[in-house]
Parts: structure tokens; sequence; C-alpha cells
């Protein structure tokens, strides 16, 4: 399941509702006071500077990219980008910058000079990643519509195009030697090119949601890829065979990185950790304390002595801590499943009735305001842009989930009746997803996947399929029955058991083109397979 422009989406929504302070009245001077997003970093090879890209949210206002000293005192900026910057590399012989935003606009930068070569204008959507050939004569973009550009980093010119996944390119990454670029997709997948021809050479399976991050060990042995399944996956790039699964962050992995040597990775997570690695023990070592914000991206000291943490509220450099590692966590304790029991008559004529899920938590990516009532409808104002909903819920006690009922309601308020907030009263469900977790906690990392979808009413070309697919272009739309409550539902896969009070994440992404196709007025619902005494 694709999740990706849910959470890039949902991510900022995550985070939308901390308040972005207004921008102070002289530019902050030191790392220390800088209080913005920073989504992206790098350090030059030589560490004598190192570079951040964000700004004041993760979209639509103007972006910054700021050059730093080793100290931490401002040495300059790369301005000159609309809206927020979610990339930025530099070259490894330190003469080239590249920087991309939220609006899709690539800039090629005369590092030295702190001057623009080229602006870079291809993608359709936002570019969430970049990265320079070894040897810089070739830049690698990966944008939201799915392609990885190719550029010549002399002439600012297109060399190739990538059609790299069905969903987003999210992540891209040159190997040491350059023959190889590896990319991240919405669609769960990572794939393998060849560098010089742009044919497919593999393709690497495994992650339960969209890929965040790849990162290649200097020695061009191991890849590494991170994921909103909250897991880091080691794969050996001989045969392209997973080495290891590491676990531990409770929330979406954003970054990935290799300490100069090789021996460690780091990793940061929306969930504030920040944790290191040993590669060849596959095991985690003692990381520093984890942050109060989001972490979004982590960079290593050329000398591997210090590392740079970007959160959504400023970043630091912090000294790397020594190699220790941690014991391994205790095994889970043994589960059971119960032997299936037929369910009494009257169990099964309960089972009919829909309970009702109250969120306990509403979070817009795009800023939007979600008041839940006590019935558990939803109601969104405020901002409206390309957004997703995030919600927390729990499993009511005593019935066990096969499907998950979307209502979406009309109301006198909405545009046209709603229940969409568009002018016609539309809106676009982009993806439909849910992830869980064990009762009694309250990370949800394990995803849930979907046998089917059913709405009572459908618009041509956007039915409810669409939803849970992987293409973030199809969706949920009902254009010509507006005005009405209109229901779906998604059916949960038969192999798959929810257990009363586990934790539900449900995410609901609304990416039509013109930002406007969002959800006014929504309630949740669970059916159960049969209802049980709590």
């Amino acid at each position: 399941m694709t999740l990706f422009r849910l959470r890039v989406a949902a991510v900022a929504a995550t985070l939308a509702g901390v308040a972005i302070a207004a921008d102070p009245p002289a530019q902050p001077q030191s790392l220390d006071s800088f209080p913005r997003w920073i989504i992206a970093a790098d350090f030059a090879e030589d560490g004598s500077t190192l570079v951040t890209a964000g700004g004041e949210s993760l979209l639509y206002r103007a972006g910054d990219v700021v050059i730093w000293k080793p100290d931490g005192a401002r040495g300059g900026d790369l301005a000159g980008h609309p809206t927020a910057v979610w990339a930025v590399k530099i070259s490894r012989d330190g003469k080239l910058a590249a920087t991309a935003g939220y609006d899709g606009l690539v800039k090629l930068w005369d590092y030295a000079g702190r001057t623009i070569k080229n602006d870079l204008k291809k993608h359709k959507g936002w570019v969430r990643s970049l990265d320079f050939s070894p040897d810089g004569t070739t830049l690698a973009t990966a944008g939201e519509d799915g392609s990885v550009v190719i550029w010549d980093t002399a002439t600012g010119n297109e060399i190739k195009t990538i059609a790299a996944h069905a969903g987003p390119a999210t992540a891209v990454a040159f190997s040491p030697d350059g023959g190889t670029l590896a990319t991240g997709g919405g669609d769960t997948i990572v794939k393998l090119w060849d560098a010089a021809s742009g044919n497919e050479k593999g393709k690497l399976e495994g992650h339960g949601d969209a890929i965040w991050s790849v990162a290649y060990s200097p020695d061009g042995s191991t890849l590494a890829t991170a994921g909103a399944d909250r897991t880091i996956k080691l794969w050996s790039t001989a045969d392209s065979k997973q080495a290891a699964t590491l676990s531990g962050h409770k929330d979406w992995v954003t970054t990935v990185a290799f300490s100069p040597d090789g021996k460690r990775l780091a990793s940061g997570s929306l969930d504030g950790g920040v944790k290191l690695w040993d590669v060849a023990a596959k095991g985690e070592q003692e990381g520093p304390p984890a942050e109060k914000s989001s972490v979004w991206c982590i960079a290593f000291a050329p000398d591997g002595q210090r590392m740079f943490v970007g959160t959504h509220a400023g970043g630091k450099l912090i000294a790397v801590p020594a190699a220790k590692l941690l014991p391994p966590p205790p095994p889970p304790p043994p589960t059971t499943t119960p032997a299936p029991v037929q369910a009494p008559a009257a169990a099964a004529t309960a089972a009919t009735e829909w309970k009702v899920l109250v969120p306990t938590e509403f979070t817009s990516m795009a800023g939007a305001s979600g008041a839940i009532a006590a019935d558990g409808i939803v109601t969104v104002t405020g901002t409206l842009a390309k957004d997703t909903y995030t919600l927390k819920a729990t499993v009511p006690a005593g019935i066990e989930p096969r499907s998950i009922r979307l209502e979406v309601l009309a109301d006198p308020s909405l545009p046209a009746g709603g229940p969409g907030r568009s002018s016609n009263g539309n809106f676009v469900v982009s993806t439909f997803g849910m992830l869980f977790g064990e009762p009694g906690k309250t990370e949800t990392s394990n995803v849930v996947k979907f046998a089917s979808a059913k709405a009572d009413y459908e618009q041509p070309n956007f039915t409810v399929a669409g939803a849970i697919d992987a293409n973030p272009a199809t969706g949920w739309a009902i254009s010509g029955g507006t005005g009405k409550d209109r229901v779906a539902t998604f059916d949960i896969a038969a192999d798959l058991r929810l257990p009363a009070g586990a934790p539900l994440t449900v995410t609901i992404d609304q990416q039509y083109a013109d930002g406007q196709h969002a959800l006014g007025r929504f309630r949740l619902a669970l059916m159960p397979a049969a209802v049980t005494k709590p």
C-alpha cells in the first residue's frame, strides 16, 4: 500500500499543528538560533561548510538554503526558491550545489561563487530528492510525477528521463562508482538502474510502506533504505539480497546516512529519535538523546566526529557518540491464536451493526483544523490545499473488525453542500490507508492490507478501487453525486487480524492537482467479524 503522498502530505500535516513562528526582524546569524524547518542538509567534502534547506513550512511558503561555517556561524545563502526546499546536495569537488523545491523547481548553483547556474524545469509536482554522480557531471532528481530526470551539470540540459515508479519517486542515490542509481518510491519499491543507459537492473521489495530515504555505504557494498513502515533495511549490493531489517523507531523513518568509514548508520524519524546502528553486527548502538521535534535529516561531518540533525524546529551539530552496541531487545512473548468458534445467531445479527470509530486525534498536513464530535463526525475547516488527514483511534473492546467504512457527509456549511470542500462539493481521496499496533501500546507499525473496496457512488474514472491501488494519481471522487451522504467500504484482508484495543492510524490522502478537493465532513466506522463480550 502506498502512503507517501499520504505521508509527505500527512507528515507535513502531522506537524502542521505546530505553530511556526513569524520570521524574526533580522536573519539568525547562528545555527543555534535558527528556528525554521530544516528538511535536508549536506556537508562539503572538505568539511568547510554545511548547507541546510527548508523553509517556514513544508509546503508553499518561501524556502531557504543557508550555508553555515564549521562553528555554526551563518556563511551565506542560496536564495530564490518560492516554496519550501526539500532537497540539497553539494558535489564531491565542492564546485556545485543543487536544491529542489516543493513546486518542482530544481536549481543548480555555483557553490563557491554562491550564484545560480541554471533553473532545471521538468518535474510536475514536488522534487523530494536529488544526488550528484561521483564525478559531478550529472545530477539525478526524483519527483512526485514518478520520474527520475538525469541532467548534464555543465549545460543544465536534460539527458534522459526514467519512468521510475508507479507512485511518486521519493529518494535517489548514485552508487559510489557511479554505475548504479538507486531510487525509492511511494509504491514501497526500491529500484536499481544502470546510470548510463537508464535501464532497470533490479528491484528490491520488502518495505511495507512508502520509501523515504536511500543511501549507499562509502565502499558501495551495502544499500540502506528507510520507509514510512518504521523500518530500515540493509541490502547487499553484490546480490541484491536483504541482509537485515533494523527496527526500533516508533514513527516514519525519514533519513539514513552512513558514517564516513561505513561502519555505522544513523537514522532519524518523526518520533524525534536519532539512532545509530552497527552495520556489521546489524544491531543498535547507543545514540544521542531524542529530539523534541520530528527529525527530517541527518548528515555526518567528513571527519566522522560530528553530525548534523535537522528538525522542524531548526537543527544542531552534535558529537557522534562512541560506538557501543546495545543489548538485543528481549524476544516478544509467545502468542497463540484461538481456534475459530462458531458465532451464535445473536452475534451474527449484531455483527451487521457498524461500530462508530471516534478518533482521539486529527492532524492535517496542510494545517487545516479538524473538530471531532462525540458521535465521531470530523469537520474540517481552515487551510485548503493538497492534504493528508491523519487520525488516531483504537479498536473498540469486544470486536475484531473485518471492514472499515468511510462516510462522507453532506452539510449546508460546505460548498454545494459537500461532502468535499471544493467549489462543487466534490473531493478526491487519492489513498486511504490504515496502520495498527499491539493493544496497550501507542505505536502503529503494521500496515493494514485491504482486499477490496466498494462505494455507493463513484465518479467515472475515479472509482473507490483507486484509493487502495499503488497509484496516487487515481482515487475516489463523486462528481454528479455531491450534496448527499456517500459511503465507501474497505474490506480488510482475510489473513489479517486486528485485535480489540489495538491502536490505529488512519490516513486519508487527498492530492488532486488543484489542491481544492479535500473532504469537509466525514466519519469512520468498523464492521466486526463477530461481537464478543469485552
